[in-house]
């Protein structure tokens, strides 16, 4: 009986120590290898806020999706893949046990899981055999998998007994504007994160932040709803309201596509803004991205990303610099000579369309006189002019946020006799669209330089809108020379060179502009090849809209018919006109900023 009593004492005391040493020196390690096999961290995707348009159209969304992944535990976990594989076979697993050892067990349920999956996946059986036989703890294997085909998966796993083989919500970036405006929304990197474009710009804001889940499976894969862990739930991106309307943007677009197709020029360009808030009402260019036609496609925002040569719809510039220190007055004569004139002491030559003869500095610019516009520019000078050119935003990007925006080229060293006189009306200066057009909206708005304004307001996901306001840049010119050239602008198309920039029943007024195009290769200009352009605004009374109609290159029947007042003069017309009665129906943010300086 001691005996007895001994060896039953020795063995409880042996049992004792092991559990112990089970549920106290081992337990974190034993704990880790179980929370592994059986416990699953499941990331909760954030939804990224949506981009769009003014009146909420969509432009781009987060859609929920799902991903197809191997789980590398569960793919060896043999007890249970000896269950399914007999389930296949429709044997018991201890007759499998008995024919099968593990290593041909496991050969034998993987290969069935290829098969099946070969069925709904592109790649071979092969290669899926060899994805989910690899060492790494996960592969995924198939990506934004719509919700109906997901469905659909998950009861053929189930007829089929696969194991290890798992489906887990997602996120995939949608763009149903498809090339429309694509090269302002941008685009996202595999992580849905903003690469360029509005998407970028907009990151911070769109980017939500994902949420997260445990849950435990028993040793047959199925969830445990009695264990589930932390639960935190995702907090989705705020959406972005641009102040782009797509119906305007597409009736633009359509008016750039014919402009573009019929006067068969290299570019085509076209600007909408409001001036009293910087406002993008529409832009659009061709060529553009265009997945359909990608011979003709390009990924140059030529808005932002082009710089060119302005020509006469510079002069606005030496004007304002002249009339606003006193270089000038509106009603002075200019001497604008017989259609050519040479500068003795510079030795520059310049020359006009027709003989102007005297001329008030009005006619100078409703006529676009470069004699005249020369003459006013040697009042001005050298650092006047640089002044006045920064101070209507030229040089300098516009701040509009977007990747890939240029600041154009403007010659601040020593100038040469031929920049005297060539600046002063549009060459030896580059500037993109949207900063010609800003410059403009500028006059417009008594003189304020106005920051572009892309986004219009950021919707949060707990119902908060915070609308962007309008931020003014500086004071370009007083109001009194602001109000000046809108009268100068406005008898450019009445009684000057953009007469067809007419509107019915509309108060125009603006300038054109016919610039010889450099070839920076040969390093001269090329004969009967031009760049025409109109940049206006409307109604005069109380300016609403300005606008930018640029063509690079276009082909006429006769190089004296490739003008701006004749090209792009036609085209500025249709677009205002299509502008202004849409903004008759479109509620507007009260974001005007009033105009500093002398009152006109």
């Amino acid at each position: 009986m001691l005996l007895l009593l001994f060896v039953l004492l020795f063995g409880f005391s042996l049992v004792t120590w092991r559990l112990a040493v089970i549920q106290i020196k081992e337990s974190p390690r034993l704990t880790a290898l179980a929370a592994k096999k059986y416990q699953r961290h499941i990331a909760l995707p954030a939804h990224r806020g949506a981009i769009k348009d003014f009146n909420g159209e969509y432009l781009a969304h987060d859609e929920d999706v799902n991903e197809l992944h191997t789980d590398r535990t569960h793919l060896r976990e043999i007890i249970t893949v000896r269950q399914r594989l007999a389930a296949v076979r429709g044997v018991k697993a201890l007759d499998l046990r008995e024919q099968l050892g593990v290593t041909e067990t496991l050969a034998a349920y993987h290969a069935h899981v290829a098969k099946v999956l070969a069925t709904i996946l592109p790649e071979p059986e092969a290669e899926i055999r060899k994805q989910i036989t690899s060492e790494k703890p996960e592969i995924v294997l198939a990506k934004q998998v719509p919700e109906e085909e997901a469905k659909r998966w998950e009861l053929l796993f189930k007829a089929e007994h696969i194991f290890g083989i798992y489906l887990r919500p997602a996120v995939a970036r949608r763009f149903p504007a498809k090339d429309r405006l694509s090269l302002v929304l941008g685009d996202t990197d595999m992580v849905n994160k903003g690469r360029w474009g509005v998407e970028k710009l907009m990151d911070a804001r769109l980017t939500g932040v994902a949420g997260e889940q445990f849950i435990e499976r028993d040793k047959s894969g199925h969830e445990l709803p009695a264990y589930r862990g932390l639960y935190v739930e995702p907090q989705h991106g705020s959406d972005v309201h641009l102040t782009i309307d797509m119906q305007l943007q597409d009736n633009v677009e359509a008016i750039c596509e014919r402009a573009w197709q019929a006067s068969k020029a290299r570019r085509v360009v076209i600007v909408v803004t409001e001036p009293t808030t910087g406002t993008v009402l529409a832009m659009a260019a061709r060529p553009h991205r265009d997945e359909s036609h990608p011979d003709v496609s390009t990924w140059t925002n030529h808005v932002i990303a082009d710089p060119y040569e302005p020509g006469s719809i510079f002069k606005v510039v030496t004007l304002a610099a002249a009339l606003d220190n006193h270089k000038v007055s509106p009603g002075e004569r200019i001497d604008c000579g017989n259609m050519f004139y040479h500068d003795p002491v510079r030795n520059v030559k310049l020359s006009d369309d027709e003989a102007l003869g005297m001329q008030t500095v009005k006619g100078v610019l409703v006529h676009s006189s470069n004699i005249g516009m020369y003459k006013i520019s040697k009042r001005v000078g050298q650092d006047m002019m640089l002044e006045y050119a920064s101070r209507f935003g030229f040089g300098a990007p516009t701040g509009i946020g977007l990747m890939g925006e240029k600041a154009g080229y403007m010659n601040t060293g020593k100038w040469s006799n031929t920049t005297y006189s060539r600046m002063p009306i549009g060459y030896e200066i580059s500037v993109t669209p949207l900063q010609m057009c800003l410059a403009y909206g500028a006059i417009a708005n008594g003189g304020v330089l106005m920051k572009p304004r892309l986004i219009d307001r950021i919707c949060k996901s707990g119902g908060e809108t915070e609308i962007i306001p309008a931020q003014p840049v500086w004071q370009v010119c007083t109001a009194k020379t602001a109000a000046a050239l809108r009268d100068f602008l406005e008898g450019v198309v009445t009684e000057g060179t953009g007469s067809r920039a007419e509107v019915p029943n509309v108060r125009v007024g603006g300038k054109t502009g016919t610039t010889r195009r450099y070839d920076p290769v040969k390093k001269r200009y090329i004969d009967g090849s031009y760049l025409t352009s109109f940049v206006g605004m409307a109604p005069m009374e109380n300016p609403k809209v300005v606008c930018l109609v640029m063509l690079d290159d276009p082909k006429a029947d006769s190089p004296a018919l490739v003008r701006g007042g004749r090209v792009a003069a036609p085209i500025f017309a249709e677009v205002v006109r299509e502008t202004l009665d849409h903004l008759a129906i479109r509620h507007e943010q009260p974001l005007k900023v009033a105009a500093k300086g002398d009152a006109p």
